[in-house]
C-alpha cells in the first residue's frame, strides 16, 4: 500500500485534496444548515443530494433505516471527503505502479 500512495504524482494529491475540501465545504454546510433549522417531517431528504457522491458508503446511510443525524453526519461528512481525497491519489498511484512494472 505504501508503494501505491508513493507512486502517485503530485498533482492525484492536489487534485484529491482540492475534491476533498469541496465535499468538506459542501457537506458541512448541510450538516450545520440542519442543526441550526427547525425539523420537520422531511429533514432526512436533505441527504439525497450527497447520496450519489458518496456511493458505495451512502447506502450505509439508506439501509440502516435510522432517524439519527449521526450516521448521516459521518458518512456525509467525514468518510465522504476522505473518499474524495484518497480516490484520485489510490487510482493514480494504481496505474503508475502498474505501468512502470509493464515496462521493467
Amino acid at each position: 500500500m505504501k508503494e501505491i500512495f508513493a507512486a502517485a504524482s503530485s498533482g492525484a494529491y492536489k487534485l484529491g485534496a482540492v475534491a476533498a475540501v469541496v465535499h468538506l465545504v459542501i457537506s458541512w454546510w448541510i450538516i450545520i444548515s440542519v442543526l441550526v433549522s427547525d425539523r420537520d417531517a422531511q429533514w432526512q431528504l436533505i441527504w439525497i443530494f450527497l447520496l450519489p457522491f458518496d456511493l458505495p458508503f451512502s447506502l450505509l446511510v439508506i439501509f440502516a433505516g435510522s432517524q439519527t443525524f449521526l450516521l448521516p453526519m459521518i458518512i456525509h461528512g467525514i468518510v465522504g471527503p476522505l473518499q474524495y481525497f484518497l480516490l484520485p491519489v489510490l487510482i493514480d498511484g494504481f496505474l503508475t505502479r502498474r505501468s512502470l512494472r509493464s515496462v521493467a
